[in-house]
């Protein structure tokens, strides 16, 4: 399966520096500048993180090669809910009131 990790990192930093660019040439003060840019930061990431999310769901209906269902598979085969539930139970400890 194709990865995009941090991807939308790279997507927001290229965005935040052409919206400190045109906020430089629009005569911007350097606070509007930085305030501007975070903004057009945090909507440019999760924009693109949500499009790769939906890129991931709709790749997951496609056909996969042998090896890696048969990977799938054996993960799934080798887990024991009742195991992982045991571990995850509180051990007692803390300051509960």
């Amino acid at each position: 399966m194709v990865r995009f990790r941090g991807l939308h990192i790279v997507a927001g930093i290229a965005a935040m520096g052409l919206a400190a660019a045109l906020g430089i040439i629009m005569g911007l003060n350097n606070t509007a500048v930085f305030t501007s840019s975070c903004v057009v930061f945090v909507a440019v990431s999760l924009w693109v993180q949500s499009r790769v999310a939906k890129f991931h769901t709709r790749l997951q209906g496609l056909p996969q090669p042998d090896g890696a269902a048969l990977e799938r598979t054996v993960e799934r085969t080798t887990e024991r809910p009742a195991e992982r539930a045991a571990e995850q139970l509180p051990s007692g400890e803390g300051n509960a009131a």
